[in-house]
């Protein structure tokens, strides 16, 4: 069933979990990630990027997404990830995205106030949930670096201020994590998340980049507010690996389908092991 962020956001707050937020791709990425959600009866995050939405189209994937929403009876939210502009926010809302990101965590904070509260407001009208972003979680550059030269760790003060100037649903939060890691290396800065939870117990903070964040890390941070883990690039490089281990073992394959089984039994796998990691099972 579609829902929106705030809904299981606020009570994975509650309960002390976290929902995972997994990027989907086309048809069978979305097929796994719910199908497997639905087996472990846990709420689950469909987001869809920038670049997946530029590459399969922006209202065919949330029309994809919002097709599982509707077949199983677990909550499932429709999340437009990393929203640029407030155009690009307000085209989710009419594409029929049950909550959305509006990043503008590189403009200077009085403009990422000025259109994050643009995007709330119009959001809000049609009972759409906002996550919005404060401080920056930076991109490694080869997939395994733990540091990033646009990486800015969120402060306490400038948080709760943003908060307050915006009334967003779910903040994202920099801690410590970085965008397209393909390792488990980051260790994330745990006091800083218990002084965020501490000073907004009632907002749900969102981590992004979590795909390299090391597994006992996470499960400190989900003690301590962080409710929407984001995870794209683990499963990528899952699927990539399935394809190439198949391609070695019958190397004149052909079909889109011996293609694709190995991809969503994958993609599959990392869902499972990504919800018992994150608390999320028997939780729908």
């Amino acid at each position: 069933m579609l829902v929106t962020l705030k809904e299981v956001t606020q009570d994975a707050l509650r309960n002390h979990y976290a929902v995972g937020a997994f990027n989907i791709h086309n048809l069978e990425y979305a097929k796994a990630v719910v199908e497997t959600s639905y087996e472990m009866k846990a709420p689950v995050i469909l987001q869809i990027s920038q670049g997946s939405s530029d590459f399969a189209g922006l209202e065919e994937l949330c029309m994809i997404a919002r097709h599982y929403a509707a077949k199983y009876a677990i909550p499932v939210v429709v999340h437009l990830d990393h929203g640029k502009s407030f155009l690009r926010c307000v085209e989710g809302l009419r594409a029929g995205f049950s909550s959305v990101m509006f990043d503008g965590s590189s403009l200077p904070y009085a403009e990422n106030v000025a259109i994050t509260r643009q995007v709330v407001e119009a959001a809000h009208q049609v009972g759409v949930a906002v996550e919005a972003e404060i401080g920056k979680v930076g991109k490694s550059e080869d997939g395994a670096s733990t540091e990033a030269e646009d990486m800015h760790y969120t402060t306490v003060d400038e948080a709760v201020r943003f908060v307050g100037d915006t009334h967003v649903d779910a903040l994202a939060v920099s801690i410590g994590t970085v965008h397209a890691m393909a390792i488990q290396a980051a260790h994330l800065d745990i006091a800083l998340c218990r002084k965020l939870h501490e000073a907004m117990p009632t907002v749900p903070l969102v981590m992004h980049g979590a795909s390299g964040a090391v597994d006992e890390d996470v499960r400190q941070v989900i003690r301590l507010g962080i409710t929407k883990i984001n995870i794209a690039t683990f499963l990528q490089k899952k699927a990539a690996l399935a394809v190439k281990a198949m391609f070695e073992q019958n190397p004149d394959a052909i079909g889109f389908r011996d293609l694709a089984k190995p991809q969503v039994q994958a993609i599959a796998d990392g869902v499972r092991g990504k919800i018992e990691l994150f608390g999320t099972a028997n939780r729908a």
